[in-house]
Order: C-alpha cells, then sequence, then structure tokens
C-alpha cells in the first residue's frame, strides 16, 4: 500500500460513495479544499485509490494555538481493515504537526470512534448530529 498527496477532486468519488451515498458530487466538495495549506492523501493498492483523508489549516473553538481540521477520511468497503485508515491518519497528522499545529481534530462518526482511540485521540463525550449525515462526537490530539 502507497500513500500519496492526491487533488480535491481525486477525493470526490470516494467522498460519494463512502461519506455522502445519497447526495451528489457537488455535495462532496468542502469549503478550504483547495486552500493553500489544505493536503488530500490517498491510499493506494494495486493502483486503485482504496482510502481518503483532506487536512485543512482550522482551529476549534475549544480548543488554543494553532489547529487542523481531519475531514472526508473514507475507505473503500472492499479495502477496510487493512491499515489504509490508520496510514491515512499519521500522514494527515505529521503534515499538520510540521506545519506547527497544536492539535489536530475531527468532527468524527459515532462508528469511528474506536478508530481514533487506537490512535491516541481524545473523544469527546458530548454527541451532536450533522444534518443529512448523523451522530458525531469530537475527537482530538495533541502536538506532545
Amino acid at each position: 500500500m502507497e500513500i500519496r498527496e492526491i487533488t480535491s477532486q481525486d477525493t470526490l468519488e470516494l467522498r460519494l460513495r463512502v461519506l455522502r451515498p445519497n447526495g451528489s458530487l457537488e455535495d462532496c466538495k468542502f469549503p478550504g479544499d483547495d486552500d493553500s495549506l489544505t493536503k488530500h492523501y490517498g491510499a493506494f493498492g494495486s493502483n486503485d485509490l482504496i482510502g481518503i483523508v483532506s487536512i485543512y489549516r482550522r482551529e476549534h473553538a475549544d480548543f488554543s494555538g494553532v489547529g487542523f481540521q481531519i475531514r472526508a477520511m473514507a475507505t473503500h468497503p472492499k479495502a477496510r481493515g487493512k491499515g489504509a485508515g490508520a496510514k491515512l491518519l499519521k500522514n494527515a497528522e505529521v503534515y499538520a504537526f510540521k506545519n506547527q499545529a497544536n492539535y489536530v481534530w475531527a468532527n468524527a462518526r459515532l462508528s469511528a470512534k474506536e478508530f481514533y482511540r487506537k490512535s491516541e485521540y481524545n473523544i469527546d463525550d458530548k454527541e451532536f448530529d450533522i444534518e443529512g449525515v448523523g451522530p458525531h462526537v469530537i475527537v482530538s490530539k495533541s502536538n506532545k
């Protein structure tokens, strides 16, 4: 498996398939996708894109310092459980912390809480709903 930088356009099909299956490609374009400090990474197996993550320079009101938000993390259903997500997350973290991030954070689906816990993220107890997507919690990790 290889992790490499991709474009925001490269993420759209997997975002649609995994994150917004009842939406459109337009629903999968997010504010900040093409900002200068935003990066998108793809996991490739046999040259097929099997996982994605995007990381944006964005603070969260509950934390202090420089923040980066992890967003649009998805793994193709047939490729789950093979480590792509963990490798993508690590690449996003390395990028953020090299760019002076004090913390990284994400709005995580409830089904992803254990994944983030295994990656040493703090999991907020407060659940909230993202309209059209479902219940989430904030997860975060400090630059040690």
